[in-house]
């Protein structure tokens, strides 16, 4: 009886293993929270009042999310406190909204890894106030011969791909991508 009860709780704990590795999730935000390295995303969401959009399961974006420890690095170039920075709501959404795909050349479409082809331009959520158009992030092959993504400050590499959430999908990038070059981001948090 106890060899079945320790077998029953080992298969238990590897089908938990098992549907972890799937990367799985309900939505975005939940994505956020049960995620490792990914608080400053989940705290940003809250400050932005996101949390009930991003936990709509029928959200069709990709979203790249950086680890916390690059948020802390931004903090660190910009010589202000990752919770100061964070707080700058202006900033953030310009920052969180450049890091959410919603398809390229304007045609909807949510990216796999598989999918991200070098060349590709891919449209955020960060509008132009002038053109109305949305700022695009572009997707390169680095030297290491692993797919980046390009902004105008800043490249990430995809570090954990493929996180199911919902109808769409997120990728963890190692670091934050800047809509504008670092020397551009007011210092004045």
């Amino acid at each position: 009886m106890a060899r079945t009860s320790a077998f029953a709780a080992l298969a238990a704990v590897l089908l938990l293993a098992a549907g972890a590795a799937a990367q799985d999730f309900p939505t975005f935000f939940e994505a956020l929270g049960a995620t490792p390295n990914t608080n400053y995303g989940r705290e940003i969401v809250q400050t932005l009042k996101l949390e009930p959009t991003l936990s709509n399961p029928k959200l069709a974006l990709t979203i790249f999310m950086p680890e916390d420890q690059y948020f802390d690095a931004l903090a660190a170039k910009l010589g202000v406190t990752p919770r100061a920075m964070n707080k700058n709501v202006a900033l953030m959404k310009q920052v969180l909204f450049y890091h959410f795909v919603t398809g390229t050349n304007g045609a909807k479409q949510v990216f796999a890894a598989a999918d991200l082809k070098p060349g590709m331009k891919l449209d955020t959520m960060y509008v132009s106030t002038s053109t109305k158009k949305p700022y695009q992030i572009m997707v390169v092959k680095g030297e290491d011969g692993n797919t980046q993504i390009k902004s105008v400050g800043t490249t990430a590499s995809i570090v954990k791909p493929d996180l199911h959430c919902g109808a769409g999908v997120a990728h963890i990038i190692n670091n934050v991508l800047s809509p504008m070059t670092l020397d551009q981001i007011p210092r004045a948090l």
